[in-house]
């Protein structure tokens, strides 16, 4: 699959310069090295934006500027990967499906740029690098053959060609790519780590998006549940073949900007426990972890008990094809939860997980997914089940 590489901006795309400056700077300064007084600075900034007149300068200043505020209670998970601003551009798409995976052939066609561009100046060798350089093309293919419709993909569909002549949004991917992805260290192996955490946000939204869609055709519409299926399976796979990309981080490199992330980490991620509470239903074992952060207070409502998930839809479902499909199609995610047991003890193999967790223990506790009920099916929290997260 021949996928084009870049959405390239021309000068009328571009961010407003004082917007562009500021990108510039935050992108070229390892956030860790910020002075307190320029962290005011910034959040003073945003809250200026927050309460100037709605221009687009101002707009484009609060997704730069609102990891740094202090005004806000931001868990450190979402100031350190700026998923407001990929919340930003979900919003502004009808098709989530679809923009999720322009979305992410963005976010992999600026690394791979990025990797080219600064081939041999850092700790990667040119060799990891040209390896780097073809598992993120491999992400790429993958992207490529995503489902959109009956015997379609991304690539036959032409979205990427097609999206390249749409000024609207090819300018709103590069304000994600612009207004997120800061480093907290001068590392430069911090770029795939950041982009790889991001990509697989996304894809545990577009899980979560497609079970949904899965569930409620089930004994209603066969086509239309065999289509959110494939799409399942494939943002199931994507997960693995992000993973394939970022082993390319050593733990030797990745030991060299971790105790910068601070106490930033998956466990906060409401994409992440929704994924798995829409796929595979309710886990007593997690209300510990729920709530322990208040963010992650909502999923511990009661209706979040009462819906029926899509392994439970499968498995009561009277065709046997529907719960060979399932089996089939969440294969791909047990292996990821297994790659991500695996990179806990490669990369964490005696320390504690940055989110306060035992590490690699505490990913053990979660590989096995059976047993997990659910029940009848409701639609009040269908906005939380189906809209892409953050905090």
């Amino acid at each position: 699959m021949s996928a084009i590489r870049t959405l390239t901006p021309t000068r009328s795309r571009e961010l407003p310069p004082a917007c562009a400056e500021l990108a510039a700077q935050l992108h070229a300064t390892p956030l860790a090295e910020l002075p307190d007084d320029e962290i005011l600075r910034l959040s003073e900034r945003y809250d200026a934006a927050v309460a100037g007149p709605e221009t687009h300068e101002n707009e484009i200043l609060r997704l730069l500027t609102r990891s740094f505020s202090r005004r806000l209670d931001i868990p450190e998970y979402y100031r350190y990967t700026g998923l407001h601003v990929a919340g930003w551009y979900l919003a502004r798409r009808e098709d989530s499906y679809e923009a999720s995976l322009l979305l992410l052939h963005a976010l992999v066609t600026d690394l791979i740029a990025l990797e080219e561009r600064e081939a041999g100046l850092h700790e990667t060798t040119v060799e990891e690098g040209a390896e780097r350089v073809r598992r993120l093309e491999a992400v790429l293919d993958h992207l490529g053959r995503s489902p959109v419709g009956p015997d379609r993909t991304m690539a036959s569909a032409d979205l990427v060609r097609l999206a390249d002549h749409d000024d609207v949004l090819v300018h709103d991917l590069l304000v994600v790519n612009r207004c997120s992805g800061f480093r907290r260290s001068d590392k430069h192996d911090e770029h795939i780590f950041m982009r790889a955490v991001q990509a697989c946000e996304i894809g545990f939204f577009l899980i979560r998006w497609t079970a949904r869609r899965a569930t409620e055709a089930i004994g209603r519409d066969r086509g239309e549940f065999d289509l959110r299926m494939s799409q399942f399976a494939s943002a199931a796979e994507l997960l693995n073949v992000v993973f394939h990309a970022l082993r390319t981080l050593t733990p030797e490199l990745f030991m060299g900007f971790r105790d910068l992330t601070g106490s930033a980490s998956a466990v906060h991620s409401l994409n992440y426990h929704l994924m798995e509470l829409v796929v595979y239903g309710y886990d007593e074992r997690k209300i510990e972890t729920y709530k322990r952060f208040a963010h992650l207070a909502p999923i511990t409502s009661p209706l979040l008990r009462e819906f029926t998930s899509l392994q439970d839809a499968a498995a009561g479902a009277r065709d046997p094809d529907i719960r060979e499909a399932f089996t089939a199609s969440e294969s791909p995610l047990h292996i990821w939860r297994g790659r991500h047991y695996g990179f806990g003890r490669r990369y964490l193999p005696e320390m504690t997980g940055s989110g306060g967790t035992e590490g690699a223990g505490y990913l053990k506790r979660f590989v096995g997914k059976a047993g997990l009920g659910s029940g009848d099916r409701i639609d009040d929290v269908e906005q939380l089940l189906t809209q892409f997260a953050f905090c």
